[in-house]
């Protein structure tokens, strides 16, 4: 019964001075082993590139940060932010950098977080990444490297090809907080979709009707001139109103302009053997010209409706007798016949040429050839490969089945 009496104070004594000195920290996150055991959400990649196969695992290397994070269920910014800043205390500065979010403690599946800002990300290429590192006093450190894209990957700047699809569903800038007319890099604007509901972070292309198609048999699109690209920064479901930045400005940017999704950089493409006869015709070029050549960039009027895929051959075809027909239009003919052909001092008579054959009753040669590098419902953009000479809008082309 003594020992019943005492042990309590011994306790107490040997308890006191450790609760002096302790530290308690009180939070209602989970612990990192609660965090290291929940399912992760699907990592949306700068470039939009998904992981393959669809697994809800990361994909991404050690270190490496998206932009955007997709949000599972079950995630909250205090995991988001152990996992890839390594430092969960980071969710602030994540919050911060998502005003879409009014309360941090409620984010849904389906939401993109935005991790990085403008400033920290490398566009263009699967291959520019951004790296997060911690340094002491709890910050962090990023590093960029230099966007890298495969050898033969083509780039439209100041112009591009349209479809009718990408016009149907483009936007209008029907607004900006900025006090300008003229809106450039770095400037917000404020672009209204009736027919889509954007992500955060796409990319959209500002642009303004260029050139029209020749040769076309029906509506395909529009050559389009490039002013800049916008980044979509949130979203207003309810007024269909997309808060943007302007990230990109090839000229002045006005309000009322039209912005769409289009195109404007295309990979490599091997050469796929044609499973079809195909006849079609050059009508447009995304830079706009009359003659085209080797290394140029032509639309033919004929796409996936038609049974078009990446990286089949168009042949560029002749018939008949080029110089004939170039003297005929110029209206030359007379000087044929003012040739000394022997050399005598005298002008020589040409020859008969009243059983020459009309140009369409003369074989057709092959003199050039382009693979497609992009598909579209009834366009498609080819690389011209071959060409013994210029090329015109309206040339015919043809796939044979086989090549």
């Amino acid at each position: 019964m003594r020992f019943f009496w005492r042990w309590p104070w011994v306790a107490t004594a040997l308890a006191v001075p450790a609760l002096a000195h302790a530290q308690a920290t009180v939070s209602d996150e989970a612990t990192p082993a609660a965090i290291a055991t929940r399912p992760r959400a699907t990592i949306t990649l700068s470039n939009g590139a998904a992981p393959a196969g669809g697994s809800s695992q990361p994909t991404a290397t050690a270190g490496f940060v998206p932009e955007f994070h997709t949000v599972n269920s079950g995630d909250t910014l205090w995991d988001i932010s152990g996992y890839y800043f390594e430092n969960p205390w980071f969710w602030p500065r994540v919050w911060a950098r998502n005003p879409q979010i009014t309360n941090p403690h409620w984010i849904y599946p389906g939401d993109q977080v935005r991790l990085l800002l403008a400033s920290e990300v490398v566009s263009g290429g699967p291959a520019a990444t951004t790296t997060i590192s911690p340094t002491r006093g709890g910050g962090v450190r990023i590093e960029r490297s230099a966007p890298r894209f495969p050898r033969g990957t083509i780039f439209l700047r100041e112009s591009a090809w349209a479809t009718t699809d990408d016009i149907s569903y483009s936007g209008s800038i029907v607004g900006a907080p900025e006090d300008g007319m003229l809106l450039s890099e770095g400037d917000q604007t404020y672009v209204e979709f009736e027919r889509r509901a954007p992500n955060v972070g796409e990319s959209y292309t500002v642009y303004a009707e260029a050139q029209a198609t020749q040769a076309a048999d029906r509506d395909s699109g529009r050559v389009v001139r490039v002013l800049g690209t916008v980044v979509v920064d949130s979203w207003d479901a309810h007024r269909h109103i997309a808060t943007c930045r302007i990230t990109e400005s090839l000229e002045p940017i006005e309000r009322g302009e039209r912005v769409a999704m289009i195109q404007r950089q295309f990979l490599p493409v091997p050469p796929v053997a044609n499973d079809r006869d195909l006849t079609a015709h050059i009508i447009a070029t995304p830079t706009v010209r009359t003659f085209s050549g080797s290394n140029f960039v032509v639309i033919v009027d004929r796409g996936s409706e038609d049974g078009v895929r990446l990286g089949n051959r168009f042949f560029i075809l002749q018939r008949g007798d080029p110089w004939r027909t170039s003297v005929a239009d110029q209206g030359r003919g007379v000087r044929v016949q003012e040739i000394d052909r022997d050399g005598d001092g005298h002008v020589d008579h040409a020859p008969d040429a009243s059983n020459s054959r009309p140009n369409d009753e003369l074989p057709v040669e092959v003199f050039g050839e382009m693979t497609t590098i992009a598909v579209h419902p009834r366009t498609s953009l080819c690389l011209v490969t071959l060409s013994a000479h210029e090329l015109e809008l309206g040339a015919p082309v043809v796939m044979r089945r086989g090549y």
